[in-house]
């Protein structure tokens, strides 16, 4: 029965279009299709088009961009170019030599599209910390963050005093207080205290400073007195983006209904999963939604987008088939997606437009104008395309977690449903009129299967970011995305189409309740002790030989799809050989972390340096307290100084130069945080706060008495961002 219904909407698409065909003879035609479908039929399933392999070549060059020692040179780019081009006019009568060339090409397109983007996002960084200065600037980002804090990042368009540097285009600040919430466009007086950019707190880490100059901050800090508007000045904001100012005042507008509608921490909750704003939303159950796996319904992306569009695309649908005459004579299954189309792209403006979003936008555009047009929307290909522009647009996207996760489970699914639909036993069973009353069974089964599929497809991601995946993921998506498709987010949509009638409150009651069930629903399935496997760092080695494995295996025949299966099989053998440090050692001197005889983490005590200890212990696969690892027992600390011992050697944290003989003395590694003068000859290796800050973290690898040290700063130095040459 499904055979012969695939066979007739084949037949039926083509025919739709014979009056692009010429009339004569129309059973010719007829004919025609029907061999064609009988070809196609029996033929593996498999993708026919260039568009994955075009996107692998874009994506491997832009990543040998950003991982290159030092920068490229764009003269040498540029001949490179011009060079394969002509080869591949030269060989076009040769089949696989211009394919390979063809290949090397778009790679360098790739290149020079990473080296462009960088070079053109260029911003002034700080040479040096500007510990009080009068700070001038204008508003256009602000993010909450926990306790009532918030960060402004704008344009900084004036510093008190001279200095060495100059001024960068945007600054951050981070509030020191809880003060009121600036919008954009406002210009803020206030003393700041300044900084470069953040380097990563270990080698192989996030880069902070890489992110930060695509969105041309140069410096970042706090404020040191209070923040307070200064006197208007319209010379001074005739530049800024007038459309930025429209969705900025919208975002305010929809905010101050949410906080005057709702309570916390449906508040929080509700302006996160409408507005982006993660910040307000309580760390228990931000952290209770991570582990249940639902953490990525607070990063608006391709769920969100969908059952936002599909739901106004059924709203649409739905109000122009109450009018019997307009629908009988006009295609509304036409009008509505363009509707659903222009409503999910407001949604797209008003979210905060993150990379997942972009995605997300881009392929619910596909989707509807395949509506609209008559066409098949979710395909690979499609995905594809859709990864080509956010690519060309922003190459920086490609090393972001946003963009690798969002698109390896659009991928997994796409791929794994199109093999369900072929499967005619299952088709057969859906189909059947006995079995129609198990279609809730058929949803909620849907909806397990996706969340595996999901899981499983992010997370060789999800651990090189993160450190970790949930297992939990599926239970608690099963529970939890009935209530928000079905509940939560039409009641979102609806609230935003009566905010400016004033009647938001109507919609706002379920909105609450849904919330709750979300909220409920996570803390249940994160109580299960562990949610969350801590697995620690692996190489990027080992994640992009999973990536290259497959797309080899889903886009290509054999025996080309063998060779992705191997280096799918043998990227989990190459992240076992990941190399733990047995000392770091932070970039200010104020925190350093040593191997024990257990072969854990410890620090010495103090409050010093808690985000850099939590990430390093993330990134070695350890779920232990803090408490637990600033153990007195594996350091002698006193006043002047502190000492441990690792792999053999004797570590030594100097506080006080009262403690320098004694350690000059006993020391194999000695590190301290002020000027010396005097040589110290028995120590094999010292570092001073100097050193360590221009060096970024230390990790140290100490075998056959033999110290290897590795620096967060080592694979930047040379390159722009950092702006160290």
């Amino acid at each position: 029965m499904a055979g012969e219904q695939k066979r007739q909407n084949f037949l039926k698409n083509h025919l739709s279009f014979k009056s692009f065909w010429p009339q004569k003879n129309n059973s010719s035609f007829k004919q025609n299709a029907q061999n064609q479908y009988s070809v196609q039929k029996k033929q593996k399933p498999v993708i026919k088009n260039n568009s994955p392999i075009t996107l692998l070549c874009i994506a491997t060059g832009i990543g040998l961009y950003f991982n290159l020692p030092g920068e490229g040179n764009s003269k040498v780019c540029a001949l490179l170019l011009v060079i394969l081009l002509c080869c591949v006019a030269l060989t076009r009568n040769y089949r696989y030599l211009n394919n390979l060339i063809l290949g090397a090409l778009i790679i360098s397109i790739g290149y020079s599209l990473a080296l462009y983007r960088t070079h053109t996002s260029s911003t002034h960084l700080l040479s040096q910390t500007l510990k009080s200065f009068d700070v001038v600037m204008m508003v256009e980002e602000n993010e909450p963050l926990q306790k009532n804090r918030i960060r402004y990042t704008g344009k900084l368009l004036s510093l008190s005093k001279r200095t060495q540097n100059k001024i960068p285009k945007r600054i951050r600040i981070r509030t020191s207080d809880q003060g009121p919430r600036f919008k954009y466009g406002d210009l803020l007086c206030m003393r700041a205290m300044l900084a470069r950019p953040k380097g990563p707190i270990r080698a192989g880490g996030y880069d902070f400073g890489f992110a930060l100059w695509f969105k041309e901050v140069g410096a970042t800090g706090f404020n040191i007195s209070p923040i307070r508007l200064c006197p208007y000045n319209q010379e001074r904001i005739d530049h800024q983006s007038q459309l930025s100012q429209i969705i900025a005042n919208i975002r305010n507008f929809i905010g101050n209904k949410i906080d005057n509608g709702l309570n916390e921490p449906e508040r929080a909750m509700a302006r996160a999963l409408i507005l982006g704003d993660r910040g307000r939303v309580k760390k228990e159950d931000l952290e209770a939604m991570r582990k249940a796996g639902l953490g990525h319904l607070l990063a608006i992306s391709g769920l969100h987008m969908a059952v936002f569009g599909g739901t106004l695309f059924i709203l649409i649908r739905a109000l122009l088939a109450l009018f019997p005459i307009f629908s009988q004579n006009h295609p509304i299954k036409k009008y509505a997606p363009f509707g659903a189309l222009i409503g999910s792209f407001a949604y797209f403006l008003i979210s905060g437009q993150s990379i997942p979003t972009q995605r997300a936008v881009l392929m619910i555009s596909v989707l509807f104008t395949a509506i609209m047009i008559e066409r098949t929307a979710l395909t690979l290909r499609n995905v594809a395309v859709a990864a080509l522009i956010i690519l060309v647009l922003k190459p920086e996207s490609l090393v972001s977690a946003g963009f690798q996760m969002s698109f390896a489970a659009v991928t997994a699914l796409i791929v794994t449903y199109q093999m369900f639909r072929e499967y005619e036993p299952l088709n057969n069973l859906k189909s059947s009129t006995a079995n129609r009353w198990l279609k809730p069974f058929y949803y909620l089964g849907g909806i397990w299967v996706t969340s595996i599929i999901a899981t499983v497809a992010t997370a060789p991601f999800a651990i090189y970011h993160f450190h970790n995946v949930s297992y939990m993921g599926p239970v608690g998506n099963m529970l939890a995305i009935p209530v928000f498709s079905l509940l939560l987010m039409p009641s979102a949509l609806i609230s935003l189409i009566l905010m400016p009638l004033g009647l938001e409150v109507i919609a706002l009651v379920p909105l609450k309740y849904s919330i709750q069930i979300l909220l409920s629903t996570a803390h249940w399935t994160s109580s299960f002790d562990p949610a969350v496997i801590t697995i620690g760092a692996i190489n990027l080695s080992s994640v992009l030989l999973i990536m290259a494995g497959l797309v080899l295996v889903f886009y290509t025949n054999r025996p080309v799809n063998l060779i992705g299966a191997a280096l799918i099989i043998i990227a989990p053998i190459s992240a076992l050989k990941n190399e733990k440090p047995d000392l770091y050692i932070g970039a200010s001197a104020e925190v350093i972390a040593l191997r024990g005889e257990d072969k854990k983490l410890y620090a010495p005590t103090g409050r010093k340096g808690t985000f850099v200890l939590t990430n390093w212990l993330k990134a070695d696969g350890d779920t232990r307290s803090l408490n637990n690892v600033r153990n007195s027992q594996n350091f002698l600390c006193d006043d002047t100084a502190c000492t441990g011992k690792t792999s053999g050697k004797r570590v030594t944290l100097i506080k006080s130069i009262a403690a320098l003989e004694k350690a000059c003395e006993t020391a194999d590694i000695l590190i301290y945080k002020f000027s010396i003068t005097r040589k110290c000859k028995n120590p094999k290796l010292i570092l001073s706060k100097r050193e360590l800050t221009n060096s970024g973290t230390l990790s140290l690898y100490i075998k056959d008495g033999k110290i290897k040290i590795i620096s967060a700063n080592q694979f930047r130095k040379n390159r722009i961002w950092s702006d160290y040459r």
